[in-house]
């Protein structure tokens, strides 16, 4: 989220860095926490190995932005998650659905998909994610990746089909006031999706449009018990090929780019996702004051406090209890929603080239236009570069061009 001078849950000016001045590091930011043992993340990248001894944590210079990678794809030959599979280390989940068929972010570690790709509909989907803290005291993003059965190998394909079947899942959250909204939606909307596959192959639209309402319910059920306060935006994707459709569902300023190569050599990128910051969509701004809300400055203020004290740039969130639970609200009206846009596209149709789909939170759009990264993302397919490195390019164009946010971008190439 952008900084302002205004304080908003979630949008915080960040204190600025002295000249000179290291950043501060800590266990839950660089290093994978496995209880006892702390791993630089390159160095479990590089080799996929988790036990060997403690290694020590990399001492940043100030030209490198302090960043948590968390970037497994799908073309993955050594994976962190098979490795702790073995090693067996406590609290890690053992299940080879979810260590072999996914990839998932999380403050603390993160699980990649092991994959082989062999389908019947031409060239195989692929997927690569990079995320990096950049120059933010925290890591308040998240994703999740699933490939479907279709685009597994045959010996994962059972363990896919238990999930979504031929359907693949991709998202990217980006928290506010914390992290945890983004980390337990990451979950939960995956698991309702799960539990309603029935409707989400008959019906995608409504079960996607429940899995975002009873994400909200379960969040700010908890969020009460245990006065948590985050918020998070969502940019959820699910693809169908056999049927040559995505359906894509969002709420905040994290948008998705459906882009490729026409038949006249002409890069196309179009966003399939609404923006909800009232800075840029006069709709949602007519919205909240239709509804009584108060709109500051291009910001949401809060109907109780003063939004020079407690205001928000998004005006749809997950979570965000202070601005909802009237509690906190005085009953009073902040037009604060997490009704998603959702909608569905086709894809793999056509005489497109390169077609691809292009995830990213506001640390990526805020300075990468859809038109630049669409041009990228085409040119490197078509030179043979895989998902991963173009994601990680995408993030370092982003970040050379100003963006100091937490940024995650995630490509899916059909």
């Amino acid at each position: 989220m952008e900084s302002s001078s205004a304080i908003g849950m979630g949008d915080v000016a960040e204190p600025a860095m002295a000249s000179g001045e290291e950043p501060t590091q800590t266990r839950a930011q660089v290093g994978l926490d496995l209880s006892t043992r702390t791993f630089d993340v390159e160095a479990v990248e590089g080799t996929g190995v988790l036990d060997q001894p403690e290694v020590p944590t990399r001492t940043l210079s100030v030209t490198e932005p302090l960043s948590v990678r968390t970037d497994w794809s799908s073309e993955s030959e050594t994976s962190p998650g098979r490795n702790l599979a073995k090693s067996g280390e406590p609290g890690m989940p053992l299940s080879s659905a979810s260590l072999t068929t996914e990839s998932r972010s999380r403050r603390t570690r993160t699980l990649t998909s092991t994959v082989s790709p062999r389908v019947p509909l031409g060239a195989p989907m692929r997927f690569g994610v990079h995320s990096i803290q950049n120059q933010r005291s925290e890591m308040e993003d998240a994703h999740r990746a699933v490939l479907g059965a279709e685009s597994c190998s045959p010996s994962l394909r059972g363990e896919a089909e238990i999930q979504l079947g031929n359907l693949s899942y991709f998202a990217v959250f980006d928290g506010h006031g914390g992290a945890k909204a983004a980390e337990f939606s990451s979950e939960r909307l995956f698991s309702l999706l799960v539990e309603n596959r029935e409707e989400l192959s008959s019906a995608p639209e409504a079960a996607l449009q429940k899995a975002f309402a009873q994400t909200e319910a379960d969040w700010l059920s908890m969020a009460r018990q245990a006065d948590l306060m985050d918020g998070t935006t969502a940019a959820v994707v699910v693809v169908d090929r056999m049927a040559g459709r995505c359906i894509v569902g969002n709420v905040g300023d994290s948008e998705v780019v459906l882009g490729g190569r026409g038949p006249d050599g002409q890069t196309l990128a179009r966003a399939v996702t609404e923006v909800h910051h009232l800075k840029r969509s006069e709709a949602e701004a007519k919205r909240i004051t239709d509804l009584g809300g108060r709109v500051w400055r291009g910001r949401l203020g809060h109907p109780k406090i003063s939004p020079q004290v407690l205001s928000l740039s998004v005006s749809r969130a997950i979570g965000d209890l202070f601005f909802k639970d009237e509690k906190y609200t005085g009953g009073l009206q902040s037009g604060l929603t997490a009704d998603p846009h959702i909608t569905c596209t086709k894809v793999c149709q056509g005489d497109v080239q390169e077609e691809f789909l292009l995830i990213g939170c506001d640390g990526l759009w805020d300075t990468v236009s859809y038109e630049e990264a669409a041009e990228l993302v085409v040119s490197r397919l078509r030179e043979g570069e895989q998902p991963q490195a173009i994601s990680e390019a995408l993030v370092r164009l982003a970040r050379d061009a100003g963006s100091m946010d937490n940024i995650t971008v995630m490509l899916v190439a059909f």
